[in-house]
């Protein structure tokens, strides 16, 4: 009897060490992380890091296409200082402003140059108004450029400077040598150059994708045919003015070489004498 509850008992212990140790490799099963995985993690390159968050504030981006457009106009009118009062009220309205404004007169006409920037979306309707009201269309000539690609490629290009800089600012703060300090500087000095390159390039195609921009001319004609040439005899009488002035000026002419008219004369007049003197001593 004494042997059977000693069997029990070991059965027992034997049993629950068992279930115990199961239980536990159950629980570090949980937390187990596979070999491979392991390898996995060891083989991932570093990459810089991709920021997520909103770019930088020195940085625009603006979402949509960029479309920088640009015309010219040519125009007859009846009445300039008319046409050019109207061509004043659209751009009013249109919320836009003269970039240059040039009166001229020449033979027989007088006119307006005028160049016109327009915001953008307001560029194809006022073409539509002056077209239909200034005056008689003598020419016209609308162009659009799309310089989405170039405005993307400028941001992300900043965007990286803007980066870099960064970064070198953090070299230049840690460098110690005289030379590392220069060399970080000097790099420091492209960067900086590259950005407000890039800046001013940005700040120009926003500006014209905002802004469009009209060459506009008013032209009156005073007269239908050009004033003809001068008569006949207006003519004749300017010919004769200037075979006046022809000879008083080789008269002029003459007079400045009076040391040599005075030899000649003397030349002249003394050539007999000069002879008998000759025959003389002969």
């Amino acid at each position: 009897m004494p042997r059977i509850l000693l069997l029990l008992t070991s059965l027992l212990i034997m049993i629950s060490c068992h279930s115990e140790s199961e239980q536990s490799r159950q629980q570090m099963g949980k937390h187990h992380i596979p070999d491979d995985a392991i390898m996995l993690d060891e083989e991932i390159e570093i990459e810089p890091p991709q920021t997520t968050s909103s770019p930088s504030p020195e940085v625009e981006l603006e979402k949509g296409s960029k479309i920088i457009k640009n015309g010219s106009m040519q125009f007859e009118v009846d009445e300039l200082e008319s046409a050019k009062s109207k061509v004043d009220s659209i751009l009013t309205l249109c919320n836009g402003y003269y970039e240059n404004e040039q009166y001229n007169s020449y033979g027989n006409r007088i006119s307006y140059s005028l160049q016109l920037r327009i915001p953008n979306i307001k560029f194809d309707s006022l073409i539509r108004v002056i077209e239909n009201g200034v005056g008689e269309l003598k020419s016209k000539n609308i162009n659009a450029k799309d310089v989405t690609e170039e405005f993307v490629d400028l941001n992300i290009r900043l965007e990286n400077n803007l980066a870099y800089l960064n970064q070198y600012k953090e070299i230049l703060r840690k460098a110690k040598s005289v030379k590392e300090i220069l060399e970080v500087q000097e790099k420091i000095r492209r960067i900086e150059a590259e950005i407000n390159s890039k800046k001013g390039r940005i700040k120009y195609l926003n500006d014209k994708v905002k802004y469009s921009t009209l060459s506009l001319q008013l032209t009156l004609l005073t007269t239908t045919e050009v004033a003809s040439g001068p008569s006949f005899v207006i003519r004749i009488a300017d010919a004769f003015n200037n075979g006046v002035q022809i000879f008083l000026s080789f008269l002029v002419g003459l007079v400045s070489f009076w040391p040599f008219l005075i030899l000649l004369g003397l030349a002249i007049f003394g050539r007999k004498s000069i002879l008998k003197l000759i025959r003389k001593q002969k």
